[in-house]
């Protein structure tokens, strides 16, 4: 038993003197309700404090600490008397997750400059020592390549600033070639730039430079240092990405001090001068290098662990409909991409994201349990690989145990942990008819205020089962400045806030398990996962848990230029207006190389064929 653990049944202990001398005081003892609310608080503060404790290693896939918070929700699942042989006979649906890209043996990653003929008539070769010459990056592929070289100033494509590297080659002077890019971008360090003055732009990111270069078909990516960088180090592997887009072409980052004779010898002129061409008249300097290729051979080796999804049902009374109460149980481990703290290496709590949640599902199902059952079945499920993509909730969508047109609502927690006063967010109730008054008369008898958004898409487990057209209800508590980062602590959570949102919730699953009628699916116009308000309104609704070249959708929402240019749900998107797609980072790059009012084509993979759609697109939202 651990620390937090002997504290809190101390706190228990305490509780119970304390009545004792109330009661021969001649005082009013607490009520029996009030002595289950004390409990309750206690066992909430005790969970939260195990799920969020450094030892779970902030329950990042692959890690230890996500293993035992996975058997932990099991056996409160199964101690508080629900049935855990969901899954064959265990409660686990298991799903793979990406872990991690490294780099393989470097006999494995190789390469060279191939320059023209010299005077003896054979090429000229210049090897790349791995580490000191070039490293691969994570957010590229393997495999052999043998490319011509083409240099792209700063790899950048911005139609509003009126500015795009890639123009002076041509429609396909990238496709097939290797493009060599330099880092940051154009007048950098101009207050009065195009591009956010003096500060980066969002053209600066290594991610928006790997997904422009993939829009052009380029064949590989050859990423250098600009002149501001007086060390001329190499990045780190994962930089530039940690590989999850699974792109095939290779991306490279070579010294600037390799590059710039190979480019002075073919353009006759050296980078310093480019980049002041570029700087002076905002005009890119794109250009071929005649003769100069790059070959050689990239080995990153992808580890995949197994993630767990954890259910267990309270069997209904009657008939086979069931309700889903959901939260997810992972969070971002030691950081990584999704950390607010970028750069820093450091346990990643996760107490109200989403240790809260977890608490609160056990909890819940503790009450449901002691006052089921109830006419329609219950299946509470701990959502793993939430945080990389709403992977378990996706697989279980598409591997549900029970039928989806079986499913009659699905309520999930997220973030439910820093309670404000009385104000509860509640996402979703307009997807279901009745549920925008349940939600009124609950939070009213609860005693909260409630902020309502009617749709049914966000960034949490909900929005996987509204794709599937199953109403939905998302109970949060609001953002904070801890959230993503290592400081989202346990000390930090309104226990007190929680133990009257594990009332609410329990009333509202127990009112969907027992209602006559079932909530009927309702389409709700809404944006979906906005990655920015400056690009413009499409309406997809990404499939995160279906892999492969390309971006794959769900369905598209109502009333949205997606739904209007005749989208649907299954289609894979792999061409956008002159971009080629192979995922969602480029997809979101493409998008915002258009404006609200455009109409271009798009190109999806539907049943086996290649079918084009033009597509208005709308105002940011």
């Amino acid at each position: 038993m651990n620390h937090t653990t002997r504290t809190a049944g101390w706190i228990v202990g305490g509780l119970a003197i304390g009545l004792l001398t109330a009661s021969t005081q001649g005082q009013t003892p607490p009520s029996d309700a009030a002595v289950s609310r004390a409990q309750l608080e206690t066992r909430l503060r005790e969970a939260c404090a195990w799920l969020a404790a450094p030892e779970r290693e902030g329950r990042g896939p692959g890690t230890a600490g996500i293993e035992q918070a996975a058997d932990w929700v099991a056996r409160h699942f199964a101690a508080v008397g629900l049935d855990t042989t969901v899954v064959g006979d265990v409660p686990f649906q298991r799903f793979p997750v990406t872990l991690e890209a490294k780099l393989g043996p470097a006999g494995d990653n190789t390469a060279e400059l191939v320059g023209p003929a010299g005077p003896d008539g054979s090429p000229t070769v210049r090897p790349l020592v791995l580490g000191t010459d070039f490293t691969p990056l994570a957010a590229g592929g393997s495999g052999p390549f043998d490319l011509p070289l083409v240099f792209a100033g700063y790899g950048i494509t911005a139609p509003k600033e009126g500015y795009d590297d890639y123009a002076p080659l041509g429609s396909a002077g990238a496709k097939g070639a290797a493009v060599i890019v330099l880092r940051q971008e154009p007048q950098k360090d101009n207050p009065h730039s195009v591009f956010d003055g003096n500060q980066s732009s969002q053209y600066a990111a290594l991610s928006r430079k790997v997904a422009n270069a993939s829009e052009h078909e380029a064949g590989g990516l050859v990423l250098t240092n600009d002149a501001s960088d007086k060390e001329d180090a190499l990045m780190a592997f994962e930089r530039a990405g940690d590989g999850s887009e699974r792109r095939t072409m290779p991306v490279l980052h070579v010294r600037r001090s390799v590059i710039e004779p190979l480019v002075t010898e073919a353009l006759g002129r050296d980078l310093p001068a480019l980049e002041r061409a570029i700087d002076e008249k905002l005009e890119p300097q794109a250009a071929a290098l005649a003769g100069w290729r790059i070959r050689g051979r990239v080995a990153i080796e992808r580890k995949e662990t197994d993630s767990r999804n954890v259910l267990a049902v309270l069997p209904g009374t009657e008939g086979r409909e069931t309700v889903v109460l959901g939260a997810h149980y992972d969070h971002l481990g030691f950081g990584g991409v999704n950390s607010a703290a970028p750069g820093e290496t450091a346990v990643h709590h996760g107490a109200d994201d989403n240790a809260s949640g977890t608490a609160m599902l056990v909890e819940v199902a503790r009450i449901l349990a002691a006052e089921g059952p109830f006419p329609r079945t219950i299946l509470f499920v701990a959502f793993s690989g939430e945080e990389r993509g709403l992977l378990g909730s996706a697989h279980y969508t598409a591997n549900a145990t029970t039928p989806l047109a079986d499913t009659a609502a699905m309520v999930n927690l997220d973030m439910v942990g820093r309670l404000d006063g009385d104000k509860v967010v509640v996402h979703g109730t307009g997807t279901g008819t009745g549920l925008d008054p349940l939600v009124d008369r609950l939070v009213a008898a609860h005693g909260f205020e409630v902020a309502k958004e009617p749709g049914g898409f966000g960034p949490s487990d909900h929005s996987s089962f509204y794709a599937r057209k199953i109403p939905v209800l998302h109970l949060f508590t609001g953002s904070h400045s801890d959230y993503h980062r290592p400081t989202d602590t346990a000390d930090k959570l309104n226990y007190a806030g929680m133990v009257r949102l594990t009332r609410l919730v329990a009333d509202i699953v127990k009112e969907l398990a027992t209602a006559p009628e079932r909530p009927a699916y309702v389409e709700v116009a809404s944006k979906m996962f906005a990655r920015g308000g400056d690009r413009p309104y499409f309406g997809s609704i990404p499939d995160f848990g279906k892999p492969g070249k390309g971006y794959a959708i769900t369905g598209v929402t109502k009333d949205s230029p997606a739904a209007r240019g005749g989208l649907q749900g299954g289609d894979v998107i792999i061409r956008l207006g002159d971009s080629a797609v192979t995922g969602l980072e480029d997809f979101d790059s493409a998008l915002r190389k258009h404006k609200g009012g455009d109409t271009i084509p798009v190109v999806v993979q539907r049943a086996g064929a290649e079918v084009t759609l033009d597509v208005t697109l709308a105002a940011p939202k």
